[in-house]
């Protein structure tokens, strides 16, 4: 948790950095520093029993070096490279962006779904520095064949991509700094947070979930392969009704769905609750990942808009790791995951309310 809030906190001024020297600078510097922190993880045991005799001093050390490297890993790895990649997509097409990324999301979706078993099969032995060994390997192949790519194309002009559709009743702020703090950036962000904090927080304990209401974790592990369906579906869906300006539907529509999976999921005992979990889960990450991305080049009328697609990654990212924690202490502390999961769908609940009545149409 520490790490993934530190590396949230680092991805900040990656935002900036990107309207400053483009998405493809960034990305090569991005993909350098994974492939050195692979090697540098890959070698953890090497490195850390090196540095002192004493059993105590070696445990603290190896525990500040692993979360020093994980801090900057997952900066420029999972903060980052979404956003660089959903960008440079956004840069590349005049219409149908929100298709584009939904297209993007899908492909990310189906590697999601099976990266567990390829880093389970390069772990051997649960040597997993191994498998970070190999990590690094990959990232050299693709160090060189992005450069490969790209070092003969002139420096990109760091512009998001113009909105071509019809312009939105959102009125245009005149500064990044100024749109930070509006209303309905504060307002987005706010749902935001709370669907990472509780998406995040019952996908990293679903198996216990799945065990205390009497069903083989397995079954949680399974589910994620016909969720990965729905996800394809709903960043498809949620592309249209972006890119048609739709901002009320697709907020009204990431809100339910969520509501939808946890009602599944606290009745997933029969196939019903189990299907109605998969479908709202998998239909949440669907527009979760369009809404978090392609929203604020609806809304903020400017060119560069990679500080405040910063600001949106690090206070998302930060409430999903922070959920994991508080699901943790709910289960500990009240014996079970749904008074926690139940005072949400209520938080949820008026969250619908609230975006039907004070959210303008985008129309």
């Amino acid at each position: 948790m520490c790490s993934t809030i530190t590396g949230c906190f680092l991805v900040l001024p990656g935002g900036f950095f990107v309207d400053k020297i483009g998405i493809r600078r960034t990305t090569l510097v991005a993909l350098a520093v994974c492939t050195l922190i692979f090697f540098t993880l890959g070698n953890t045991q090497f490195l850390c029993t090196k540095f002192s005799n004493s059993s105590t001093v070696r445990i603290w050390f190896t525990a500040i070096f692993l979360y020093f490297n994980l801090s900057i890993l997952r900066c420029f790895g999972p903060n980052m490279f979404p956003m660089l990649g959903r960008m440079q997509i956004s840069r590349a097409f005049d219409k149908a962006i929100g298709i584009a990324v939904g297209l993007s999301g899908a492909f990310f979706s189906i590697a999601t779904g099976y990266w567990p078993s390829i880093m389970r099969f390069l772990a051997k032995n649960e040597d997993w520095q191994n498998a970070y060994k190999t990590l690094g390997i990959i990232g050299c192949v693709t160090l060189a064949v992005f450069f490969v790519l790209f070092h003969d194309i002139e420096p990109e002009i760091p512009v998001f991509v113009k909105n071509s559709a019809r312009p939105p009743k959102f009125l245009a702020t005149t500064s990044q700094k100024k749109f930070l703090r509006t209303p309905i950036f504060l307002g987005l962000m706010s749902i935001l947070c709370l669907t990472s904090f509780v998406g995040t927080g019952i996908t990293v304990h679903i198996c216990d979930i799945f065990r205390k209401n009497g069903i083989d974790p397995l079954v949680a592990i399974k589910s994620y392969k016909y969720m990965g369906y729905c996800i394809v579906f709903a960043g498809l869906l949620f592309g249209h009704q972006i890119d048609k300006n739709r901002i009320r539907a697709c907020i009204l529509l990431l809100l339910f769905s969520q509501l939808f999976g946890l009602i599944g999921l606290e009745i997933s005992r029969n196939i019903f609750g189990l299907g109605m979990y998969i479908i709202g889960t998998g239909c949440f990450w669907g527009g979760y990942g369009i809404l978090r991305q392609v929203v604020w080049s609806k809304i903020f009328k400017e060119k560069n808009v990679g500080s405040i697609l910063g600001v949106a990654y690090c206070s998302s990212t930060i409430a999903g790791a922070v959920g994991v924690s508080i699901f943790s202490f709910a289960n500990t502390q009240l014996g079970s995951y749904f008074y926690l999961i139940r005072m949400v769908e209520g938080i949820l609940l008026c969250m619908i309310l609230f975006a039907i009545r004070k959210f303008s149409k985008a129309e």
